[in-house]
């Protein structure tokens, strides 16, 4: 004989299953049979499991039933909701909303601006991963909360990088994005360089590209840096087959469209040409960039200027390294320039006894050998005003700002990987690696400035580590932090942030 047994869980939820008792050697015994799921209502005999809602009646078995039948599943009774990552969410969402850009990220899609938030969240508090498991992390995470209309679906976050990849949409980015960075001021100074961004991706921008002798597929993505504040203030990015020497033209012009009057520029190697540098001189802006060996200019300036470079009246200290810099004035272009030619001393020497050990074995001719120890650890620089020998190399070594950009970018605002497959949804990527990046740098560089022992010992990831432990607990109207630990204290007091004994969820703000 069959009949429904139900099964009352702590939370309030019933199930249900089908048993059947049956006589053994004169004994009554029970066997367990088919699961019915949930208990929608008892009395009609309702149930629903695995997404589907139906009539159970013993001997006739199930029955659909129309949905517009069927009684509110009861609320399951559970005061205590969630306890979810705290720390370092709301930390970053404290930061970034004293930033002077933060409504500007905020403009950018502003429907759906919870999602594009939590999407930077997601790359600078993880460890990355692919976009679908965003949604995971999402709702362990107090950005749950604060991003609370934040739709992290895989079809939705698509639909998120299209939209940011849009050329309007990019254009009304960094309208308010430099209008934050810059008010009424101008640039100091830029500097410029790209990176590839390799990648299989069926795009016709992916191309083959021989960067340094280098050979991959990828996309070529430029930065353009505030040479004072090293703030990223704006990207573009072409095929990956386009020269960098060809691009910093166009580079400068589209600066100039969103009002950003550029009075220096400092440039990777890769830019200098005579047509870029007729270009500057033509547009007024001073520049300084290192020159390639191979360069005209190069030679024309080495020629008898390298013999005595290596004399005291030439040598400069910059830290704990020797260089000898010698200045030659050349023309370019039609316009005055000047060649700094110098010589590293630490480069010299690990370079010069493994050149005679090679000539030594491989029996080169002596002169030869001379000749080719004049230009070892040697390198120029090619400026177009007159500067000071000894702020020279200060001044073009702020370049290593860019490569600490292109790190952050690259392994804190998850640049690689590429996973998407349009063009458009490639640029709103980067416009996300963009956004998070410049969160990123402008905490590091504040957390430089601080002078105390802590947070000599601290950089960007060591304090979001620290504080994700910090959880909150979250009821029906607040979430309540947990007492943060001594090294997240550390980290609030650093940055003067203060964390309310109890959030008000009502009071959330995007």
């Amino acid at each position: 004989m069959a009949y429904i047994h139900y099964d009352e869980k702590p939370n309030g939820a019933v199930y249900a299953c089908i048993y059947e008792s049956y006589r053994e050697k004169g004994k009554v015994k029970t066997r367990r049979g088919e699961n019915l799921g949930r208990v929608i209502d008892k009395e009609n005999n309702i149930f629903r499991q695995k997404g589907t809602t139906y009539q159970y009646i013993i001997g006739e078995g199930r029955k659909d039933v129309p949905d517009i039948a069927l009684p509110k599943e009861p609320v399951v009774p559970d005061n205590e909701k969630l306890i979810l990552d705290f720390g370092d969410a709301w930390f970053l969402q404290e930061y970034i909303s004293r930033q002077p850009f933060y409504e500007s990220i905020k403009s950018a899609l502003p429907e759906e601006s919870d999602t594009v938030f939590s999407l930077i969240f997601y790359r600078l508090l993880t460890n990355k991963g692919a976009s679908c498991h965003a949604k995971i992390w999402y709702e362990g995470n107090y950005s749950y909360l604060a991003f609370p209309k934040a739709n992290l679906t895989s079809q939705n976050i698509s639909k998120v990088l299209k939209a940011l990849g849009n050329e309007n949409v990019q254009r009304h980015f960094f309208e308010e994005y430099l209008s934050a960075i810059y008010g009424d001021d101008e640039a100091t100074g830029i500097l410029v360089d790209s990176t590839g961004v390799p990648n299989a991706t069926k795009m016709d921008i992916t191309q083959i590209s021989n960067h340094n002798g280098d050979i991959s597929r990828e996309v070529r993505l430029i930065y353009v840096i505030d040479r004072s504040n090293g703030m990223p203030i704006y990207f573009r990015y072409v095929a990956g087959n386009i020269i960098d020497v060809s691009t910093l033209i166009t580079t400068v012009s589209e600066l100039e469209q969103y009002g950003v009057s550029v009075n220096h520029a400092i440039l990777d190697a890769g830019y200098f040409s005579e047509k870029n540098a007729a270009e500057l001189f033509e547009c007024g802006i001073p520049f300084m960039t290192r020159l390639a060996p191979n360069k005209a200019v190069f030679k024309d300036a080495a020629s008898g200027n390298l013999d005595d470079l290596m004399s005291q009246k030439y040598a400069y200290r910059y830290g704990e390294r020797l260089v000898f810099i010698k200045k030659v004035k050349v023309n370019v272009c039609g316009h005055d320039a000047y060649v700094y030619l110098c010589i590293d001393e630490d480069m010299y020497l690990m370079q010069h006894k493994k050149t005679i050990l090679n000539a030594l074995d491989d029996k080169k001719d002596s002169d030869e050998t001379d000749a080719a120890i004049k230009r070892l650890g040697a390198f120029a620089i090619l400026t177009s005003e007159e500067i000071a020998e000894n702020k020279l190399l200060p001044m073009y070594y702020t370049r290593q700002q860019v490569e600490q950009v292109f790190d952050i970018t690259k392994n804190y605002a998850d640049l690689l990987p590429i996973r998407v497959q349009s063009e458009q949804a490639f640029a709103g990527h980067l416009l996300i690696s963009f956004m998070a990046t410049a969160i990123m740098q402008r905490l590091q560089q504040e957390l430089l400035k601080r002078r105390s022992r802590k947070a000599k010992s601290l950089n960007a990831e060591s304090i979001m580590l620290y504080l994700r432990n910090q959880k909150c607990k979250v009821y029906k109207d607040y979430a309540i932090p947990q007492e943060a630990r001594k090294e997240v204290n550390a980290i609030y007091d650093i940055f003067k942030v203060q964390v309310p004994y109890k959030i008000p969820l009502t009071t959330i703000e995007v």
